[in-house]
This record gives C-alpha cells, structure tokens and sequence, in this order.
C-alpha cells in the first residue's frame, strides 16, 4: 500500500513533465536582449555552449590526488538550439522571485550567486596562480541559453520536491548541494573549494 510520502512522490513526478515542457516556451540566450523574466516563483535551467570553458573542464576534471581525469558531463542533457550549436543542461534552480535570482546569477557577485560561486571554484587553479575574476564569469555566462517555467500557486508547497526530481533525473554537476546524482569525489571537492571562496567575503 503506497504511503502518503510515495503519493506525494509521484504527484511531484507527475508535474515534472509538465515543468520542462513549459521551460522550452521561456528561454533566450542571456547575452541577448532578455524576455522579462517573471518576478514569480519559477523553476529554471542554465544551458552552457559545448565549448564553454566550463564543459571543457567538466569533461576532463581530475582532482588533486588523482591521475586520471573524470568525465563529468555522461549522462548530461544536451540540446542543439536554433544557433545550431549544442548546449549542456549544467544547473537547476527554483527561487520565488524568478527575476532577481536571473540577475543575481547573470550579474551579481560570487557571494550571492551559488552558481557563479561554483564557476569560480571550478576555473581557479591556485596552483598556477590562476584566479578567475567577475566580469569572466559574466562572459560565460552570457553565451548561455536561461529559461524558466512558473509554478502554478497549488503546486509551491511541493516546489523542493519537484526541483530535487528534476536535479536527479538531469544529473546537473553544477548543483552541489543536495544532488545524489553526481560523482562524489566531485562533491566533496567543489564543497571544500566554495568553502574557501565563502571564507574570503
């Protein structure tokens, strides 16, 4: 007999379908004169070009205390776009203002933004004295196709539950936190690596 957790489970499910469908009719590349994006709760994706410095390094990465290298894009969504060029499904996020959490990632700093805090975390290389800076950031991102889907008022209460579904299912490296999907030494390394980034504000 299915418990009220397993129901739950499988309405949010359900309404992940639903979800990415809707993402398609809202989507635009970033460095582009932008559609509004709503200032409602909204669910949405970042798209990174295939030959984005940040899928180079996610193709080959290795960590300190490794010889080999880690692919860390198998199994990512991919989608050629109307540019022609194919793009990675590399982020998922909700927030209950779609429009201030666009320009916190797209132009706001590390300390506010956890993806631009990734992306730096990621593109640093202190060994060879390599910091990556803001305006680097802003560049890739701008190459990136946005989109987004609003959430019915009824189903904000299940919001964590269909974002945790959706993380699963498209894997999406760059969401660290709480995301079962993605390699684990992976994880424990970017953890340690934001960490250093959080102690520096």
């Amino acid at each position: 007999m299915a418990t009220y957790k397993d129901l739950i489970l499988q309405h949010c499910a359900g309404i992940v379908e639903q979800v990415l469908e809707g993402m398609e009719k809202n989507r635009f590349r970033v460095g582009t004169k932008p559609i509004l994006v709503p200032k409602e709760p909204v669910l949405y994706r970042w798209w990174f070009h295939s030959e984005s410095e940040v899928v180079t390094m996610l193709r080959e990465w290795k960590s300190k205390d490794s010889k080999e290298s880690i692919n860390l894009l198998e199994g990512i969504l991919t989608k050629k776009f109307p540019n022609g060029e194919t793009y990675y499904a590399l982020y998922f996020g909700k927030s209950n203002n779609g429009y201030r959490r666009f320009c916190q990632h797209s132009t706001g700093n590390i300390h506010t933004s956890t993806l631009r805090r990734t992306i730096h975390s990621l593109l640093t290389d202190e060994e060879y004295n390599k910091p990556i800076h803001e305006k680097q950031i802003d560049e890739i991102l701008k190459d990136c196709y946005f989109e987004w889907a609003v959430i019915d008022k009824e189903e904000e209460s299940l919001v964590e539950c269909i974002e945790a579904i959706c993380i699963v299912h498209g894997t999406y490296p760059l969401n660290i936190d709480g995301n079962p999907a993605i390699n684990e030494t992976w994880r424990e390394h970017m953890m340690n690596e934001r960490g250093k980034v959080k102690d520096k504000k």
